[in-house]
């Protein structure tokens, strides 16, 4: 079913469309021809937009690593189209997609050629340029060697780019205790804040390097003040594998650094309650940062991007002395009066039942704002399972998500909460036990994210992308204000500006490709289509209208009925003919 039907439902059952006059025109990211997927994450004031690019095209490949550092042509070699070419450097569009699948599929592989799965582009809709994070242009391929994960988080007027890196990947050749040369290969640091500054990337340290520490940039304001995370501390097992990788007879017969990789390995996640894993408390996480305290963390910048300062904000409570496990506070934005919020533990747990799954026990986690030096806690603790501040305007509009137990199963919920007047909002979504997640506001105090859309499955339900205006207290679906030719699906909605510019991802169908971009051709000499995620930027219309759109009998969605009453009133309404609103250019 496509999601321009509920959306159209709601808006006709209420008559929600007066304060939305200027609807929006749909234009993709200029991406799909450099990575299979890409996926939108900020748009600010100037219209630069940040996308996170999956799977890209055409990575260069350095042959001799291929055939002296790994085991490809002993694997796969007999199943290639041209194992000589291959070793020649020619590749046919089948071998070279095999030989980037088996480099991606390995990624801890000790040596050859790393491919990162992500790069982010900086975009506007006609040009795009990579924000390379901590990579570095390579002599041999006359380009970033493409090994570096770079995950831009937010822009400032297109020139101030913050996120997160990987480490710039090096070769350490390595004489071993036979006499044999081991090419290995590893990043050089762990996870790193980044800020990028007219096409200059500057780390933006952790308070605590130990192992090369930990840190993510995840927002920056108009002060250049930049809201995040970062290492504080670690427990002793740290500093104690770290000196154990610096004396030869204990790290064994590998490479100071190559050690060094074993401690501080692996990518760092931060999980939204929304999602069916339990907390940060689990395997997924490199050991060394299960070993630490994060703290949220603000670093100020001049105007060239160096630090000036660093502010750490501590924990909601003090841990006792056996309390040995992991605890944060994270800060995921930043106003423009320098308070940032995020979520923060408790030291306490919870006993959550998500859906299509057995009640467990997770970590209690708290929407917080930091500001003062001080760690505040927001909303009341005794209404919500779990709650997550994400993000906070300039009239201190704080909006995030609360997990709520209906039915006996935990689902996210919207919220929207006012630091200076305590006003708490909990809109539902488009139906009662729908799921809400908010991924942003900005000054006009319109909220963007995604909700589900469809009933009918605990586990995987489909999702649209909404906005909510707090003043107005509006819930619409924008798939509903976008023109009816529109073949773009839109699943979540980002960011916003201030001129109500949105960067949303969408589903499309396209042809599949392989890593060169070329069309796949099966046997039949046809190409197939597949679902395709893309970023795309929503342009409000001056003087928009909402158009009309007929609902073909057999995308009726009968599953909705019961939803809300809202349904009844707009089948009685139109009978067996289904109407959806829609902006007409």
């Amino acid at each position: 079913m496509k999601r321009t039907q509920l959306a159209a439902a709601v808006l006709l059952a209420t008559g929600s469309v007066s304060a939305f006059a200027a609807t929006y025109s749909v234009t993709p990211l200029p991406l799909q021809d450099t990575a299979r997927n890409n996926f939108g994450r900020s748009i600010d004031d100037a219209g630069q937009m940040l996308s996170v690019v999956q799977l890209e095209y055409n990575p260069p490949i350095n042959v001799e690593q291929l055939e002296n550092d790994t085991t490809f042509f002993a694997d796969i070699g007999e199943n290639l189209e041209n194992e000589d070419d291959v070793r020649n450097g020619i590749f046919s569009d089948v071998d070279y997609t095999a030989i980037v699948n088996f480099l991606l599929s390995s990624p801890n592989r000790i040596t050859g050629q790393k491919i990162a799965q992500f790069r982010t582009f900086k975009a506007d809709t006609q040009d795009a340029s990579v924000v390379p994070g901590l990579d570095q242009v390579s002599e041999e391929f006359g380009e970033f060697t493409r090994s570096v994960e770079s995950i831009g988080r937010d822009s400032l007027n297109g020139n101030f780019v913050v996120g997160d890196s990987t480490g710039f990947v090096v070769l350490d050749p390595y004489e071993n205790e036979d006499g044999d040369t081991v090419n290995y290969t590893y990043p050089e640091s762990g996870q790193q804040a980044f800020v990028q500054v007219s096409g200059e990337t500057k780390i933006l340290p952790p308070v605590d390097d130990t192992a090369t520490g930990f840190a993510s940039a995840r927002a920056i304001n108009t002060n250049l003040q930049v809201a995040g995370f970062s290492t504080v501390s670690f427990r002793d097992d740290v500093p104690n594998a770290v000196e154990s990788c610096g004396v030869e007879e204990e790290r064994g017969d590998v490479p100071f650094g190559r050690c060094l990789f074993t401690v501080y390995n692996g990518d760092f996640a931060v999980p939204r309650i929304s999602r069916a894993f339990a907390n940060t408390s689990t395997t997924f996480l490199p050991g060394y940062v299960l070993l630490s305290e994060i703290n949220a963390t603000i670093w100020q910048l001049d105007a060239t991007g160096d630090v000036v300062s660093t502010e750490t904000f501590p924990l909601l409570f003090e841990p006792e002395e056996e309390q040995t496990g992991h605890f944060y506070t994270y800060a995921y934005d930043i106003n423009n009066q320098g308070i940032a919020v995020g979520e923060g533990l408790t030291g306490d747990a919870v006993r959550v039942a998500r859906p299509n799954a057995q009640a467990l026990l997770e970590s209690e986690r708290v929407a917080t704002v930091f500001r003062d030096g001080e760690t505040v806690e927001l909303l009341p603790r005794d209404e919500n399972l779990l709650s997550q501040a994400i993000s906070i305007n300039d009239n201190n509009w704080v909006t995030g998500a609360v997990l709520r137990e209906t039915s006996g199963v935990a689902r996210s919920r919207l919220f929207a909460y006012n630091l200076d007047t305590q006003e708490q909002r909990y809109p539902d979504g488009f139906f009662r036990s729908a799921g809400v997640t908010a991924n942003a506001i900005n000054n006009n105090n319109i909220v963007v994210g995604l909700a589900d859309i469809d009933a009918t499955s605990d586990t995987q339900r489909e999702t649209a992308a909404f906005m909510y205006n707090i003043d107005t207290e509006e819930f619409l679906d924008l798939n509903a204000l976008v023109s009816c030719d529109n073949t773009f699906e839109l699943l979540e909605a980002v960011d916003i500006n201030d001129n109500n510019e949105i960067i949303a991802n969408a589903r499309i169908r396209t042809t599949s490709k392989y890593v060169t971009g070329n069309d796949i051709i099966n046997d039949a000499g046809e190409t197939e289509e597949v679902n395709t995620i893309v970023a795309v930027k929503l342009s409000p219309i001056p003087n928009g209208e909402v158009e009309e759109c007929e609902v073909p009998e057999d995308e009726l969605p009968y599953e909705r009925q019961g939803a809300s009453t809202g349904w009844y009133a707009l089948l009685g309404m139109f009978g067996a003919m289904l109407f959806r609103r829609r902006i007409k250019k």
